[in-house]
C-alpha cells in the first residue's frame, strides 16, 4: 500500500511541476513519465493505476498539446517527439476512464491525428535535408519509423482508430512523396491498420480507398527497388485479402496490373507476389475463394501424399536393410561353414597323412628286426605279433562293448530311481485322497432334505420299525439307548485319529526301508562313486547319524585287527542291531 501512494505521488509531483514551468520546459518534464510507466510491470494492476493517475491529473493532454510544439527547436529534437509519442501511446492503451466519451470520441482521434502531423513534419526535413549529412537523416528515419511503430501499438489497443489513421489527408498527403524510406514505413503502416480493424475498408469513402491503391499501384510503377515493390506487395495482398471486394475493383479499375507485376519476379517477395497475380487472375472474389480453397485442397493432399511417400520409403529403406542384413549374414554363414568344412578336409588329409607315415614307420622297424633274426626265428615272431595284434583288437572291442553296457545301466539305474521316486509320491498322494475320503467330518452339517426325500425316509423308517421293533418299551430306555450310541461313535472317532496316526507313521517308515533298500541295491561300486552319490547316503537325524559314526569305526577297527585276534569273535549281539524304537527320530 505505501508503494501505490509513492507512486501516486510521483505522477502528482510531475503534474505540479508541469503546471508550473514554461511551455517550452514541459517536454523535458514529461519524459519522467517514461521512468514512472517503466518502474511497475506492463499489465498488472499497479500499472493500470498509474495510467488512471497520468489521465486523471491531465499529463496526456499535456503530452499531447507538447507534440504540437516545433522539436527542432527544443533539446533533443526529434527524438524528443519521439519518446513522447511512445510515452502518448504506453499511457493510453489498457485504461478505460470515467470520461469515456471525451477520451474515446475526442482524445484517442486527436492524438492520431498528431502523431500523423508529426510524422509530416520528420518526413519533410527528411526530404530536404542533404544525402551528405547521412547522421541526420539515419536519426530522422529512426524517429519516423518509431513513431509508425507507435502509431501501431495504439491501433492494436484500440481497433477502431484504423479509421481515423486511413481517412486523415496527413497520411494520403505523406504517401504521395518520391522517398523510399518513408514510403516504406508508410505502407507498411497501411498494412498494420488493415490487419488491425478488417472492417475498416467498409467504413471508407470510395474515394479515400481508392487514392491509398492509386499511391500503392503507383509505387508498383514508379519504383525499381525491391523493398517498395515488396512493402506495395503486401499492402495490397492485405487489401484483398480482408476484403475481397477490391478483387473485383483490381481487376476491372487496373487492367495493367497483372504485367506491371510481372516485373518484380525475382526480387525477394516471390510469394507474396504468386498470392497477388492469382487473385488477379481469378478475376472475382467468388473464383478467388474457390481458387483459394482447391490451393488448400492441394496443399493438403500434397501434404499427405508426401508424408505417405516418407513412410512407404522408411519402411522400404528399413526392409532393405533386413534384406541386407540378412542376405550379408546368410553369406557369412556361407562362408564360415565352407570355411570349416575345409579345415576339417584339411585336418583330416593331416590325420592320414600322419597314419600312413606311422604306418609305414612301424612296417620299417619291421623288416629291419626281421631282417636282423636268424631265418629260423623269423615265423615265430610273425606268430607272436600276430596274437599281440589280436589281443590288442579283443581289448578294444571288449572295452567298447562294456563301455557300452555300462552306459546302459546307468541309464536303467536312473530310470529306476526316478520310476520308484514317482510311484512313492503317487502313492502317498493316493494314500492321502482315500484318508480324506474315509475321514469322517463330525462337524459337517447333513445336506438339507426335500419333501420327497423326507417323505422317502419317513417310509424306510417305518418299514423298518415294522420288521425290526425295538426293545425299547418307553421313552427313557429309547434316550438311555440313544446316548449310549452317542457315547459309542464319539470313542470311535476320538480312537480312529489316533489310529489312523500310527497306521500312517508305519507306512512311511515302510516306504522309507523300502526307498533306503532300492537306493542300497542300484548304488553304484564304490570305484565309480561320485560325491555327489554320498549325499544319498547322508541322514538328516543327529541320533542316527552319531549311531552311524560309531558303527563305522568298530567295523575299520575291527578290519584293522590281525586274523588271529578275529578268532574268538562272534556276530554281534542283537541288542546291538539298529532298532527303530530305541531313538526319538527328530528331523533338525
Amino acid at each position: 500500500m505505501a508503494s501505490d501512494v509513492f507512486e501516486d505521488k510521483r505522477v502528482i509531483d510531475l503534474a505540479a511541476q508541469v503546471a508550473e514551468t514554461t511551455d517550452r520546459n514541459v517536454p523535458m518534464l514529461l519524459l519522467g513519465l517514461q521512468n514512472i510507466l517503466d518502474s511497475v510491470v506492463p499489465g498488472s494492476q499497479k500499472a493500470l493505476n498509474i495510467k488512471l493517475d497520468i489521465w486523471k491529473y491531465e499529463l496526456l493532454q499535456s503530452v499531447l498539446i507538447a507534440l504540437k510544439q516545433d522539436f527542432s527547436q527544443i533539446s533533443g529534437k526529434w527524438t524528443t517527439a519521439s519518446s513522447l509519442a511512445k510515452i502518448l501511446c504506453q499511457a493510453s492503451v489498457g485504461i478505460d476512464p470515467q470520461e469515456s466519451h471525451e477520451y474515446y470520441g475526442i482524445f484517442l482521434p486527436e492524438a492520431i491525428e498528431r502523431l500523423l502531423i508529426v510524422c509530416r513534419n520528420i518526413q519533410h526535413r527528411y526530404i530536404k535535408i542533404p544525402e551528405h549529412t547521412l547522421a541526420l537523416k539515419d536519426e530522422l528515419i529512426k524517429n519516423f519509423r518509431d513513431i509508425t511503430d507507435e502509431i501501431k501499438y495504439l491501433v492494436g489497443g484500440y481497433p477502431f482508430l484504423a479509421t481515423n489513421v486511413l481517412r486523415s489527408n496527413y497520411l494520403l498527403q505523406m504517401m504521395i512523396n518520391e522517398d523510399i524510406e518513408t514510403s516504406i514505413a508508410l505502407m507498411n503502416l497501411v498494412q498494420s491498420m488493415v490487419r488491425a480493424n478488417m472492417q475498416v475498408l467498409q467504413t471508407l469513402d470510395e474515394k479515400v480507398m481508392f487514392s491509398i491503391i492509386d499511391e500503392l499501384v503507383y509505387k508498383l510503377s514508379a519504383f525499381t527497388e525491391a523493398d517498395i515493390g515488396a512493402a506495395a506487395t503486401r499492402a495490397l495482398l492485405a487489401v484483398a485479402d480482408v476484403h475481397k471486394m477490391m478483387i473485383d475493383m483490381l481487376y476491372s479499375r487496373y487492367k495493367g496490373l497483372r504485367p506491371l507485376l510481372s516485373k518484380w519476379t525475382g526480387k525477394g517477395f516471390g510469394r507474396d507476389l504468386k498470392k497477388l497475380l492469382m487473385l488477379l487472375d481469378a478475376g472475382s472474389a467468388q473464383q478467388a475463394e474457390m481458387q483459394r480453397m482447391h490451393r488448400a485442397a492441394t496443399t493438403i493432399q500434397a501434404v499427405w501424399k508426401s508424408f505417405r511417400t516418407r513412410k512407404q520409403l522408411k519402411k522400404a529403406d528399413k526392409a532393405m536393410k533386413t534384406f541386407q542384413r540378412s542376405f550379408r549374414g546368410r553369406q557369412i554363414n556361407k562362408q564360415r561353414k565352407l570355411e570349416l568344412e575345409r579345415e576339417e578336409r584339411e585336418l583330416r588329409h593331416q590325420l592320414l597323412v600322419a597314419h600312413r607315415r606311422t604306418i609305414r614307420h612301424t612296417r620299417e622297424k619291421q623288416l629291419n628286426m626281421i631282417a636282423a633274426m636268424h631265418p629260423s626265428e623269423v615265423n615265430k615272431y610273425l606268430e607272436i605279433s600276430q596274437i599281440q595284434a589280436a589281443i590288442k583288437i579283443q581289448a578294444k572291442w571288449k572295452g567298447v562293448l562294456a563301455r557300452k553296457k555300462y552306459g546302459l545301466a546307468r541309464a536303467t539305474a536312473v530310470q529306476v530311481r526316478a520310476a520308484i521316486a514317482i510311484q512313492r509320491a503317487v502313492r502317498k498322494f493316493l494314500a492321502k485322497l482315500e484318508a480324506q475320503r474315509n475321514e469322517v467330518i463330525a462337524w459337517r452339517a447333513p445336506p438339507g432334505l426335500t419333501d420327497e426325500r423326507r417323505v422317502e425316509i419317513k417310509e424306510m423308517i417305518n418299514k423298518r420299525r415294522e420288521e425290526q421293533p425295538t426293545e425299547c418299551k418307553n421313552m427313557d430306555e429309547v434316550r438311555e439307548l440313544h446316548d449310549k450310541a452317542q457315547a459309542m461313535l464319539t470313542r470311535h472317532l476320538m480312537l480312529s485319529g489316533i489310529t489312523r496316526t500310527a497306521e500312517q507313521r508305519r507306512e512311511a517308515l515302510l516306504a522309507q526301508l523300502k526307498s533306503d533298500a532300492d537306493i542300497i541295491i542300484n548304488s553304484p561300486k564304490v570305484k565309480d562313486a561320485s560325491e555327489r552319490d554320498l549325499y544319498t547316503y547322508m541322514s538328516r537325524s543327529l541320533p542316527i547319524a552319531t549311531k552311524a559314526k560309531k558303527n563305522h569305526l568298530e567295523t575299520v577297527k575291527r578290519l584293522q585287527q590281525p586274523w588271529w585276534k578275529k578268532l574268538d569273535e562272534h556276530d554281534l549281539p542283537d541288542n546291538e542291531i539298529f532298532q527303530e524304537e530305541e531313538y526319538n527320530f527328530k528331523i533338525f
